[in-house]
């Protein structure tokens, strides 16, 4: 577990203790098997009309929640970057948008279940592979921002600094670059 009286995190020193990284790691293969189960579902599930239908509204509302969020956490770390928010409380602001994220992501993943996606399509394969990225980015993103938090009002090190803004643009990669996907596969 992450222990804020650790001088190790206050000083930058350490990003993690093993323990942690064991669970990002269990979670990574827990969601990629949740993603590879997801991804055989929509290869054998056949949906009608409705659940079609349904599935569509689902999967666009998820992407407001999701993105939306992701898109309000980095307005928060860009007003910190601008000297317009103190670093605890941008960290609390992200860590309270995890959730919504978390369920946006959810439900793009369920819902892409029943729209019948063309698995063969390298385009739909890529936008896989972009989920894929984003569900682990966001992963490590989690412990991120517990080791962010364990900090307190610490100046950020160069170490530290490098891994938030990789994980930032690895984010809105995936993001961007899954929903132009699905905006051209809808097209088709």
């Amino acid at each position: 577990m992450l222990q804020t009286s650790d001088a190790r995190y206050r000083t930058g020193t350490a990003a993690l203790p093993h323990d942690s990284w064991r669970i990002v790691s269990a979670a990574a293969l827990l969601a990629t098997g949740a993603l590879a189960a997801a991804v055989w579902i929509a290869a054998h599930v056949t949906a009608s009309p409705a659940v079609h239908t349904g599935g569509l509204f689902i999967h666009l509302a998820s992407l407001v929640v999701g993105f939306g969020g992701v898109l309000m956490a980095d307005s928060f770390v860009l007003r910190w970057a601008a000297g317009r928010l103190g670093l605890a409380e941008t960290l609390r602001a992200v860590g309270r948008l995890h959730v919504p994220i978390w369920l946006g992501l959810a439900g793009l993943v369920a819902s892409g279940c029943v729209l019948e996606p063309n698995l063969a399509s390298t385009m739909t394969r890529t936008k896989l592979a972009l989920v894929l990225v984003l569900t682990l980015n966001g992963i490590q993103a989690c412990a991120l921002n517990r080791c962010l938090q364990a900090r307190g009002e610490s100046p950020l090190t160069p170490r530290l600094l490098a891994w938030g803004t990789a994980t930032g643009l690895v984010s809105q990669l995936c993001w961007w670059g899954s929903t132009v996907i699905g905006f051209l596969n809808a097209q088709r």
